[in-house]
């Protein structure tokens, strides 16, 4: 089996903020041959044809609530609605699992009550926030606060953006956050997206520290250092180390094929593929 917890499936709100000049840039970066087709056309039909022949199971898929930020080039605002992410998971059942995601700026909505509403009334399954981007700040901004306590009281996971586009500057990735805010919160299940690149020796430092904290390097695995996800995975962090594709950035076939080839021990690929992330979302 095989859980993918990062992907954005060609949705038009996705294919609008992901243009293709921008999806073959970055994954070209990372060693992508193609843009998915199904991407390109905006085929669910194809994207589940896909999914079928990458051996992917369940994929995961964020609301987001981001506002436009400047990182040398602008970003535009990525705002998905919640509803909608519901609607993709009751459509597809069994296919897709949805997470809110969560404005912390308190400006599209309540962060909190938003939060219950995903989870109580939408049925979704944890949430997805971008402090970086929707606060220009850190993990450990107090405003994130209520959010985690929420999340705990729901006992569902928060999906935290980190990675060199998590905000302004690299900085906003800084695994130190991540480390007050599971010091603070240890009962908190934190899964860190885009796995906290550049800081690959620091996240997994956090990871080794606190056995709430989850990182999927997703397309990152592929860049600079990113062996060392691999190395963590087949040794103390091997249930914390989680598989994502970053889909439409990397094709689903190639990159579940490329990362069987990274050297993963056949006795963790079970727990990266699919075993961590049940853990996770608690499936």
């Amino acid at each position: 089996m095989i859980i993918d917890v990062r992907c954005r499936p060609p949705l038009p709100e996705f294919r609008e903020y992901f243009d293709i000049p921008r999806i073959t840039w970055h994954g070209r970066r990372t060693g992508a041959k193609e843009v998915s087709r199904a991407f390109c056309e905006g085929s669910m039909a194809l994207y589940l044809e896909e999914m079928a022949q990458a051996g992917i199971d369940l994929a995961v898929v964020q609301g987001r609530n981001s506002p436009e930020v400047f990182m040398g080039k602008k970003f535009n605002a990525a705002f998905i609605r919640n509803e909608r992410i519901a609607e993709l998971q009751s459509n597809y059942p069994g296919r897709f699992m949805g997470l809110g995601g969560i404005d912390p700026s308190n400006t599209a909505h309540d962060a909190v009550r938003e939060t219950e509403r995903c989870v109580r009334e939408l049925g979704l399954k944890g949430i997805f926030v971008e402090p970086g981007r929707a606060l220009q700040s850190h993990p450990d901004d107090p405003r994130m606060y209520p959010i985690y306590e929420k999340c705990i009281e729901l006992d569902v996971a928060i999906n935290l953006m980190s990675g060199p586009y998590a905000g302004p500057d690299i900085e906003t990735s800084n695994p130190l956050y991540v480390d007050r805010v599971a010091t603070r919160y240890p009962d908190l299940r934190i899964l860190l997206g885009h796995g906290g690149y550049p800081f690959v020796q620091e996240v997994l430092g956090v990871a080794f520290k606190h056995v709430n904290v989850y990182v999927s390097p997703d397309m990152y695995i592929f860049a600079p250092g990113g062996k060392a996800y691999v190395e963590a995975a087949n040794g103390s962090l091997r249930d914390q180390i989680v598989y994502g594709s970053a889909y439409p950035l990397r094709p689903l076939v190639q990159t579940v094929a490329d990362n069987r080839n990274l050297g993963f021990e056949a006795s963790v690929l079970s727990q990266y593929f699919s075993d961590n992330a049940k853990r996770i979302f608690k499936l």
